[in-house]
C-alpha cells in the first residue's frame, strides 16, 4: 500500500510543477490568452463600488418603456409561482366566478385600484371555476376572494367585495404593518 502511495506521488510530482519554471513572459503570454485589445482583463482594486450604485431612482418596476407587466391581468394557466414569487411589486391575485355579482364589483373595484396605484400594485385575476386546483390549493371556500402578496411573500387573503377606497387604505396599512386583523370594510 506504501509502495503504491509512494509511487502515485512520484507521478503527479511532475505534473504539479509544470508551472514552476515558467517565466514572467510565459505568464503574462498565457494571461494575454484570456484578454482581448477591446476588453482588457478586470482589475477589481480599480472597480469603483460608486459605479454599481444605482442614482437613477427609478422604481424597479418602471421602465423606460413602461411597466414590466399589465396592472390588471387576468390568469390564463402560467406557472403560479412566476406569477406570484416576482420581487419589487405588490400583488393581488382575486379570485372570481363568473356567475357572482359580488365577483363583478370586486372587479371593478380591483381596476380601480390598479389604476390609482399608478404601478405600484399588480392584480391578477383568477377565474375559480376555470382553475379548480389552483383555488384548492389556496383553500378558497367564497368567492371573491383577494389574496395579497408583497415581494413574492404571501401576507393576507381576505374574502368579499371592497370598494377601491377600502381596498387601498388596507392595502397600505398591510404593507405599513399598522393593521389590526381588520377586514377592509372596518
Amino acid at each position: 500500500m506504501k509502495r503504491i502511495a509512494r509511487m502515485s506521488a512520484l507521478l503527479l510530482l511532475p505534473l504539479l510543477c509544470v508551472s514552476c519554471g515558467e517565466s514572467d513572459q510565459e505568464k503574462r503570454d498565457r494571461a494575454a490568452t484570456f484578454t482581448t485589445p477591446t476588453k482588457p482583463a478586470p482589475n477589481p482594486q480599480l472597480e469603483s463600488l460608486q459605479a454599481l450604485i444605482r442614482t437613477d431612482k427609478q422604481v424597479p418596476t418602471m421602465l423606460k418603456g413602461g411597466l414590466r407587466y399589465k396592472l390588471y391581468s387576468t390568469y390564463e394557466g402560467q406557472d403560479m409561482r412566476q406569477v406570484t414569487e416576482v420581487s419589487g411589486r405588490t400583488l393581488l391575485l382575486c379570485f372570481t366566478a363568473p356567475w357572482c355579482r359580488h365577483s363583478t364589483a370586486m372587479r371593478k373595484s380591483l381596476q380601480e385600484l390598479a389604476e390609482a396605484e399608478k404601478g405600484g400594485v399588480q392584480v391578477v385575476e383568477i377565474d375559480a371555476d376555470a382553475y379548480p386546483a389552483i383555488a384548492e390549493d389556496y383553500n378558497l371556500t367564497k368567492v371573491p376572494t383577494t389574496v395579497f402578496y408583497a415581494e413574492g411573500v404571501k401576507l393576507r387573503s381576505i374574502e368579499g367585495a371592497y370598494t377601491a377606497e377600502s381596498l387601498a387604505r388596507y392595502l397600505h396599512a398591510l404593507l405599513t404593518q399598522e393593521e389590526d386583523d381588520e377586514t377592509p370594510g372596518s
